[in-house]
């Protein structure tokens, strides 16, 4: 069982319309409504390959409600505690170019005595676990450790973390040791404080490998957190697709190229792949180009944990990679 930590879930609303006018009125067609999150996003892409997810987390009102409902419409396993506050909408805005605009709230209020009740009964869930899934922002009301606290107790009880977050709390969690870690390139440069310039992909594996930005910064840094514990570094670049780090191998993988619909939770499909696929013990180059080509398929798609599989199939063999050994 792959237990999916949801602290901070949100109902997604989806709308559509051609551009987006500031100060003036702009009407929009009501695209989808469904339970979102991160985590809960990672649950959904694990479900749709075949794998037996849990989802736990916090939840509050009727937008609580709302999430908890669709899960068990999908006969997803799930247990949250339930808070007095309203958990959050995220409303996202899609345009004519499949350019997308967040507008997300912060999140229900997490209460001392609701954190308590959560750490028991995360404890108890992540003993049952193959693998648990960090995923997602902090809700207000819990410390910027939190995460540093739930990779702690994975840790002891044997369980890899794969976290998926950001700012202070992925600052917070490094030191910890999770298993992996998937920040992407904005949030990787936040992490290490560096700046990295990619565009060296644009003209090919080999002249990014030699770039400066790579050998002498991203490089550097890579191993640095490699040897905090961190067995899986997986660093999504968007359009130019994503690199993988581990046992001193780096694998780059470019982004098949598809029909941009919506790119809200490719990163999260990213997630799931990656776990699918070290869940079947795969080569760590199959695990990349795999995540490569879900992820792809993902932005072909409208709704989250709606890839299709025939598409992932025709795009893995279209995934362009290479591969790069320190010395």
């Amino acid at each position: 069982m792959i237990l999916c930590v949801s602290l901070n879930p949100a109902v997604d609303k989806m709308l559509k319309l051609n551009s987006i006018n500031i100060g003036k009125v702009n009407r929009a067609s009501l695209e989808s409504v469904h339970a979102g999150g991160k985590a809960v996003n990672v649950a959904f892409d694990l479900r749709l390959q075949g794998e037996d997810a849990f989802v736990t987390g916090f939840a509050g009102g009727k937008c609580g409600r709302i999430i908890i409902e669709e899960l068990n419409q999908r006969k997803m396993p799930n247990r949250f505690i339930m808070l007095a506050s309203e958990t959050r909408t995220n409303m996202n805005y899609i345009d004519s170019y499949g350019n997308v605009t967040e507008i997300l709230e912060g999140g229900h209020l997490v209460d001392a005595r609701s954190e308590e009740e959560f750490l028991h009964l995360y404890m108890n869930l992540v003993k049952k676990a193959d693998m648990v899934v960090l995923s997602g922002s902090l809700p207000i009301g819990l410390g910027e450790g939190f995460y540093a606290t739930l990779t702690d107790i994975a840790n002891r009880e044997g369980v890899p973390a794969c976290l998926d977050t950001s700012g202070p709390a992925l600052i917070n969690a490094i030191s910890h040791a999770p298993f992996l870690i998937k920040p992407n390139l904005s949030e990787f440069e936040n992490l290490t404080n560096h700046k990295y310039d990619v565009s060296a992909l644009d003209e090919g594996f080999n002249a990014f490998f030699e770039s400066t930005s790579f050998k002498k910064v991203m490089l550097p840094d890579l191993i640095d957190l490699h040897k905090t514990g961190i067995a899986i570094i997986c660093v999504t670049l968007g359009k130019r697709g994503l690199l993988l780090f581990a046992k001193n191998e780096i694998i780059v993988c470019d982004a098949p190229d598809v029909e941009v619909v919506n790119t809200v939770g490719s990163g999260d499909c990213v997630m799931a792949a990656l776990i699918h696929s070290l869940m079947k013990n795969c080569p760590l180059l199959e695990c990349a180009i795999y995540a490569s080509a879900v992820s792809s398929a993902h932005v072909n798609t409208l709704n989250v944990g709606d890839v299709d599989p025939e598409l992932v199939a025709k795009l893995t063999k279209k995934v362009k990679f290479a591969s790069y050994k320190p010395e």
